[in-house]
């Protein structure tokens, strides 16, 4: 499935504190079943240091041939800041709260 292509790649070179990959397909006149539209939310340091355009090539860059195979992706890259000032969500792991090693 070209979703788990997607995630999968995302996943191994840009390591997302968080990644969702929606196939937005349904919502079009499509066929059944089809994977040709579809909508990234990632969040990673990688992004820091570029703009919005560069995180988008980058993006394209690494789903070189899954782009080939689709009709439209909408991407929406943040850093870990950018989310947190978005979304409130702070992504940093709980502190343990357990196993006497505080």
């Amino acid at each position: 499935m070209i979703k788990d292509e997607i995630e999968n790649k995302l996943n191994d070179d840009l390591n997302p504190w968080f990644l969702e990959v929606v196939n937005e397909s349904p919502n079009h006149n499509v066929p059944d079943g089809a994977e040709s539209h579809f909508k990234i939310i990632i969040v990673s340091e990688k992004f820091i240091d570029f703009r919005a355009v560069k995180r988008h090539q980058l993006i394209y860059s690494i789903l070189n041939e899954e782009m080939k195979k689709i009709h439209a992706v909408a991407i929406h890259p943040f850093t870990p800041e950018e989310w947190k000032e978005k979304t409130g969500e702070n992504l940093d792991s709980p502190k343990c709260l357990g196993g006497g090693n505080d």
